[in-house]
């Protein structure tokens, strides 16, 4: 039903397919160490409705920032900065935070990054040694997603509505 629906409200590719399931993809940063990044929507009413940027450290890498938020770069002068919601990773006053997993939310997505520009993560570590951040490209395939999920969610917008 949820798929119907994106693709009648014109969602496509990756964005109608988060709505059926979270879609992701492996990375490797600077250094080579892997990561996942998945896009989902939140779905505990707990916490703000929306779509999150989920990464999770695949290997040994130092434990993730869960204060600082997510920046990202197109080379051209873009640059845009998720708010780091990775209290939602746990139940309030649940277990800690998991090291290797942060939450950012896609609404910093504004405007738009252009579907043709790779994009530059730059992930917050929580170290404070010599690597304060991972950096990480992301190819054309998650781009595009991130696109068309920022396009929609400025659509959704009450100052866009028509």
């Amino acid at each position: 039903m949820a798929l119907l629906l994106c693709l009648l409200f014109g969602w496509s590719g990756a964005a109608a397919q988060a709505m059926e399931d979270p879609a992701r993809w492996t990375l490797r940063d600077q250094g080579g160490d892997r990561w996942g990044l998945v896009l989902l929507q939140q779905a505990d009413p707990a916490y703000p409705p929306g779509w999150r940027l989920r990464l999770n450290a695949l290997g040994s890498q130092p434990a993730l920032d869960h204060q600082r938020p997510l920046r990202l770069e197109d080379g051209q002068g873009g640059i845009w900065q998720l708010t780091n919601r990775s209290q939602e990773l746990v139940r309030e006053g649940a277990a800690p935070l998991p090291p290797g997993a942060a939450q950012f939310d896609s609404a910093g997505l504004d405007p738009a990054p252009s579907g043709v520009l790779p994009l530059r993560l730059q992930v917050p570590l929580a170290s404070e040694g010599s690597r304060p951040e991972a950096e990480l490209t992301l190819g054309a395939p998650v781009v595009e997603a991130l696109r068309e999920l920022a396009l929609q969610q400025l659509e959704d917008l009450p100052a866009h509505a028509a």
